[in-house]
């Protein structure tokens, strides 16, 4: 049997979690609590399959650190890396947003 990895959050991807809460939950709390869930779901999946994501594509998005991937749990990206056996969960942003420039922006600042 496989093992799984452990799933690690950045402090940045703790903190769009609680932003995605608050604000679905200020029209539907339910909504809210499904879509985590669905995230955290599909999160876990990734303990048992790392590859599950799409690599982000070194030559187009040169100036962002290598090694990222990134599944689509609609409306949102989940960023991550593997790190051995660890999945570094970087930051959770909705596709709507300009998430290449708030993930570089993150590392131009040391997060």
């Amino acid at each position: 049997m496989q093992q799984k990895n452990q799933i690690k959050y950045t402090p940045a991807a703790i903190d769009d979690m609680d932003e995605i809460f608050s604000y679905i939950s200020q029209d539907n709390v339910t909504a809210a609590e499904s879509l985590l869930e669905n995230l955290n779901f599909q999160i876990g999946c990734l303990a048992a399959f790392p590859h599950l994501g799409t690599v982000l594509s070194e030559e187009k998005y040169t100036l962002i650190e290598r090694g990222f991937r990134f599944i689509v749990v609609h409306p949102y990206l989940i960023f991550y890396k593997i790190m051995d056996d660890i999945i570094i969960i970087y930051r959770i942003l909705h596709g709507r947003r300009d998430y290449l420039r708030e993930l570089f922006d993150d590392f131009q600042n040391g997060r």
